[in-house]
């Protein structure tokens, strides 16, 4: 065992704080990923790294993907993987970095591509005195609340996620603005409702993000709209919630398969930076429900 990891949540969150950034070998990943499958959230503690090291960490998980982001705001150009997140702004007054000082609503990152991203991982550089904090729900628990009748009504569904027009309602870079009001027959893709986790084998709930634009092939909007509402609301149930109050040192790594996130908004007067990166996932699958 090269490093510890403490249990906050039971299968939930864990915390490390001696992990060995600058001996990185095959074995220290093999029990990363193992801590990892466990506790989708991991929490690093006492971080003494830059934008180098936490790069290397990320390459040790997988490829990076870049978040659609990093070609706007949220550039950073020295380390091109990494998404700057912040609300400070530049000597011209355009922003230094991405997302602002508003909340951020419920979702799961990049949801909306073919192989949505596996891991994130997110590092403090500046945090302000109070605000900004980040939530995560456990979409292993939101399915493992449903009821017997639920879950069979889910087997086979999928949800289609519109790919044109992000969450702040604005259209996304490279995409042409939608033709009608139709959202159902927007550009996108179709993932299922519940996939299995090809770490861990289990079956969670995927919902992606952006509820107001969401849909189900194959099922009349005014039957799919309130099933969706159900499941959002047992997905953000307060049981399966954790918060990260951010210390100095923090590091999160998170895994966007099988939890969403959100963040608090913040004083704007205060700043609050940190660096993201991004690791490879693969497309969803859905899980055997009938051995769930």
């Amino acid at each position: 065992m090269r490093f510890a990891v403490t249990e906050i949540v039971e299968d939930f969150v864990g915390e490390i704080e001696d992990f060995p950034f600058d001996a990185i070998d095959q074995d220290v990943v093999a029990q990363l990923k193992a801590a990892w499958f466990r506790y989708p959230v991991l929490r690093f503690r006492g971080v003494r790294i830059g934008d180098r090291e936490q790069v290397a960490f990320s390459r040790a998980l997988g490829p990076a993907v870049f978040h659609p982001r990093q070609l706007q705001e949220g550039r950073n150009a020295e380390f091109p993987e990494i998404l700057v997140i912040s609300n400070k702004k530049k000597a011209d007054g355009s922003p230094a970095g991405d997302l602002g000082d508003g909340e951020v609503r419920w979702h799961t990152d990049t949801w909306f591509v073919e192989q949505p991203p596996s891991a994130a991982i997110l590092r403090a550089v500046e945090l302000p005195d109070q605000g900004g904090n980040t939530y995560f729900a456990n979409m292993y628990a939101a399915y493992q609340s449903l009821d017997t009748a639920m879950k069979a009504r889910l087997d086979g569904l999928a949800i289609h996620h519109q790919s044109v027009v992000d969450g702040r309602g604005e259209v996304r870079l490279g995409k042409t603005p939608p033709a009608s009001d139709d959202y159902a027959a927007w550009a996108g893709v179709d993932h299922p409702l519940v996939r299995r986790h090809p770490g861990s084998g289990r079956p969670c709930l995927y919902l992606g993000g952006d509820r107001p634009h969401q849909s189900i092939p194959g099922m009349p909007q005014d039957e799919a709209a309130p099933l969706l509402a159900a499941l959002w609301a047992a997905a953000t149930d307060a049981r399966h919630v954790w918060a990260q109050q951010w210390r100095p040192g923090d590091m999160m790594m998170w895994d966007n398969r099988c939890l969403l996130h959100k963040r608090d908004a913040f004083d704007p007067r205060s700043v609050r930076r940190l660096h993201r990166t991004t690791v490879e996932g693969e497309r969803p699958i859905a899980a055997e429900l009938a051995h769930a």
